[in-house]
């Protein structure tokens, strides 16, 4: 054996459980890690919230966009949101969907998180903000703007998959 054989096994060994660890084992998906409880709630005033989210109308849909200069998809639209009340949230609508405390569709408040089940992969969440008027404030689609949507429209009920508090609202 030479010189080289070790150094080119251990760099092949490596390689292959960085493989396993990033594409699970024979196809399994990799496993949740849970994360540390949830931190307290920052506190925000709700019409704070929806305020900003109204605010925001009539911004195009940019997918990866994440300002009002160059639009929004629908989880920059929320990130940007919070931002400027200075709550920090995840960039991804499916990271956003596990932070703060889940909410029952019969408790939303203005200012949760609402999200929606869209086709393809499961992780494809579609995100945006409800209203005091059982509406929700989203960026929804390619050739769209932000707008404000009610909750109970057959498709968005049938889309439905959860909210999520993200700050306690106060008023």
């Amino acid at each position: 054996m030479n010189r080289t054989s070790a150094p080119r096994r251990a760099a092949g060994a490596a390689l292959l459980l960085l493989g396993l660890l990033a594409g699970g084992l024979g196809g399994c998906a990799p496993a949740h890690i849970p994360m540390d409880p949830s931190p307290p709630l920052a506190s925000v005033n709700q019409n704070a919230v929806v305020s900003a989210a109204r605010s925001l109308t009539g911004v195009r849909y940019k997918w990866g966009g994440s300002s009002p200069q160059t639009g929004f998809d629908c989880s920059g639209f929320t990130w940007w949101t919070y931002r400027q009340l200075g709550i920090s949230l995840p960039r991804i609508s499916y990271e956003q969907y596990e932070v703060g405390q889940p909410v029952g569709r019969r408790d939303i408040r203005p200012g949760d998180l609402v999200f929606f089940r869209l086709p393809g992969n499961p992780k494809n969440l579609h995100v945006g903000i409800a209203t005091e008027r059982g509406t929700f404030i989203h960026s929804p689609s390619k050739g769209g703007r932000v707008r404000e949507d009610p909750l109970d429209l057959p498709y968005w009920r049938e889309q439905y998959v959860g909210a999520r508090r993200v700050a306690r609202t106060d008023g």
